[in-house]
């Protein structure tokens, strides 16, 4: 519908695949030579893994398009299946749609069909998408298909893609004869902020559009961030930001584009950055800092934030009140807050975890000086405390110092710095 008013041949961020708009970063291109080594090599399982969006069923996609007609396809995408449906779905997929229960004949059935086609000199491959949500039961059905070999040489090869899920599963003690067949595990990782704006600067010109007309930085950076580097993401939120500005006469997307659109498609982190900002705006003027935070990446410093309210959340969402953009980090990662004059930090179940001055931490006290690892960024805490270690109360808060008061007989923080039991329990 904006092609015209942007003077373009076609809509660049259209969500439909379309193999002129194709992007390869490096690790796009490394997958792809990897995959098709592996199938080419008869390999008896391949698996991919990846956030949503990322880009898992391109790669695939790419491979099986140039192996060329020597390989036989069949590809599962609803994966909520017990072992017996999954052989179905094969049997289904493979146009040989067979819906008995009798687990022995659907098996002799695909064997049959594996044989048959490897006579023909071709060879099979079976693609499960989504295969985060298999059942042990169904991946163990699958790791005994790959098992149908001739005597000379393997006959199918099976390629998992999925999310962050899949990789937990094939790591269980139970998956560990998968893991044995398994010689390709290959995790694609969301684009930085520089190959985010190499991916829209290619797709609009494949669309005979110029990325420095129709985009300001402002605008690619806002992008990159609340789309968390995720292709998928990147074409709807530029997409809806396009027809924003189409229906307002605007003929550069901008930084203010870029977030009506967020808040337009009713992006949940979006719009809890708004409401904290709704409710610091309600907050009384000149705010005394309880604690403050450095943070360095890599031994450099990069931020300095206060903390004047509590909970104070740390996470690579944009709602939280430290934002911290790096791939070990999780949307909602860990939490700082004061307790009866206590500092302490708990993690939110996130994927990899908090250090406090290098030990692996769920939860501890907090001390000024101490240093919370997040993988390679490190966060010093600073307060200012009392003799007791507790925190001194902003500037005339008489509250602050009753709850103290009441509170101070009931934290008894032992010599590990473990945190007081009451809050957690």
């Amino acid at each position: 519908m904006y092609e015209k008013f942007f003077g373009l041949k076609s809509r660049p961020f259209d969500l439909t695949p379309d193999p002129r708009f194709m992007f390869m970063t490096p690790q796009h291109s490394r997958a792809v030579a990897n995959v098709k080594f592996a199938l080419m090599n008869r390999d008896s399982f391949v698996i991919i893994t990846g956030e949503i969006g990322i880009g898992k069923t391109t790669i695939v996609n790419t491979v099986l398009a140039e192996l060329g007609s020597d390989y036989v396809t069949a590809k599962i995408t609803h994966t909520t299946l017990t072992e017996i449906e999954l052989l179905q779905a094969l049997l289904s997929a493979f146009g040989m749609p067979n819906y008995s229960k009798k687990k022995v004949l659907l098996l002799d059935t695909l064997r049959d069909f594996f044989l048959t086609k490897h006579r023909e000199g071709k060879h099979v491959v079976i693609i499960v998408d989504e295969a985060q949500n298999l059942s042990p039961a169904a991946l163990e059905e699958l790791r005994l298909l790959s098992c149908i070999d001739t005597s000379d040489r393997r006959i199918v090869s099976i390629v998992l893609t999925g999310q962050r899920g899949l990789d937990d599963m094939i790591d269980a003690p139970s998956m560990r004869q998968l893991r044995q067949r398994a010689r390709l595990r290959q995790r694609l990782e969301a684009l930085n902020e520089e190959e985010t704006r190499d991916y829209i600067r290619h797709r609009l010109e494949v669309s005979g559009g110029d990325i420095e007309t129709l985009f300001t930085d402002e605008a690619i950076a806002e992008v990159h961030r609340l789309a968390f580097g995720i292709p998928r993401l990147i074409n709807t939120l530029c997409d809806t930001a396009m027809m924003g500005c189409f229906v307002e006469e605007q003929s550069q997307v901008t930084l203010e584009a870029i977030d009506n659109a967020a808040r337009e498609l009713r992006w949940r982190w979006l719009e809890e950055r708004d409401e904290e900002k709704r409710r610091s705006a309600a907050r009384p003027a000149g705010r005394q800092a309880l604690a403050s935070l450095t943070v360095y990446r890599n031994g450099q410093l990069e931020d300095e934030v206060e903390i004047c309210n509590f909970p104070f959340v740390i996470g690579r969402s944009s709602a939280n009140d430290l934002v911290i953009l790096e791939k070990e980090i999780s949307r909602r990662h860990a939490l700082i807050d004061c307790i009866g004059g206590i500092f302490v930090i708990e993690d939110l179940n996130s994927k990899n975890g908090i250090q406090v001055n290098g030990n692996r931490r769920t939860r501890a006290l907090l001390r000024p000086g101490d240093v919370i690892g997040f993988g390679q960024v490190d966060v010093a805490f600073h307060a200012a405390t009392d003799a007791n270690g507790r925190a001194l109360p902003p500037e005339g808060d008489s509250g602050f110092a009753a709850t103290v008061a009441q509170e101070s007989e009931e934290h008894n923080p032992d010599d590990t710095g473990e945190l007081p039991s009451k809050r957690f329990a």
